[in-house]
């Protein structure tokens, strides 16, 4: 299973076990992982695309880095703070999606950028991967900025924008 530090975070993605956790059992997840989970609330999660996302990696677990959520550890606070990752397997053409969101407390200080540069270098090393994209809501500058600075491309400006790099 891979996984990755930056000078801040340790990310890695969950085992399917950890994935039904979060889903079902957030208290349990913090256990196992010995950290405290700051992130989103899962409340504020599409818990019907973690269920697909652990659907798929049940029936094949070498979809696992592009169908499981990747924690974000803030190393000095030892908090699950962030997640993302990739909304399924690459496509034909060796694209991948990604998605992520950061805990309220910890927005604004470069911690999913260092995430995401980190996230997309891993995937754009494996083979088969040519293209990361990305979509954004039209007002969802943060997030925005955060591509901007990693080199995405707008590629599409419709009710969403599209994102390449």
């Amino acid at each position: 299973m891979p996984s990755i530090d930056t000078p801040r975070l340790h990310i890695f993605p969950l085992t399917p076990g950890q994935i039904r956790l979060w889903v079902e059992d957030l208290p349990a997840l913090e256990r196992e992982l010995g950290c405290a989970y700051r992130g989103v609330p899962l409340e504020e999660r599409p818990l019907e695309a973690l269920r697909q996302l652990l659907a798929q990696v049940e029936e094949d677990p070498r979809r696992q880095p592009y169908c499981a959520p990747w924690m974000l550890v803030h190393k000095e606070d030892r908090a699950i703070i962030g997640s993302a990752g990739f909304k399924g397997p690459p496509d034909r053409e060796g694209e991948l999606e990604i998605s992520y969101a950061m805990g309220t407390g910890y927005r604004r200080q470069g911690f999913m950028t260092e995430a995401v540069e980190a996230i997309c270098r891993w995937a754009l090393s494996q083979p088969g991967i040519a293209h990361i994209t990305a979509e954004t809501d039209l007002v969802s500058y943060p997030s925005q900025r955060i591509l901007e600075r990693l080199g995405f491309q707008k590629y599409r400006d419709e009710e969403t924008l599209w994102w390449r790099l």
